[in-house]
């Protein structure tokens, strides 16, 4: 992958210049990450309420979430 970085006078790097695929590509695998995240914390909130840590939430509720 070819990079270019862009500096300011003092020659900080201020931004990154990438070539357009893999800027798609990064963003598919964020997309998954995030997915994956919250996939994670939905299963650790369901252990939680079958385990009476957490109280269950009505159909009402978890729609209102979304």
């Amino acid at each position: 992958m070819q990079i270019q970085y862009i500096t300011d006078r003092k020659g900080h790097k201020t931004n990154v210049v990438i070539p357009f695929k893999e800027w798609e590509h990064l963003m598919k695998e964020i997309q998954k990450q995030r997915v994956l995240l919250g996939l994670k914390e939905s299963v650790s909130e369901v252990k939680a309420m079958l385990a009476g840590k957490r109280k269950m939430k009505t159909i009402e509720e978890l729609l209102n979430e979304l």
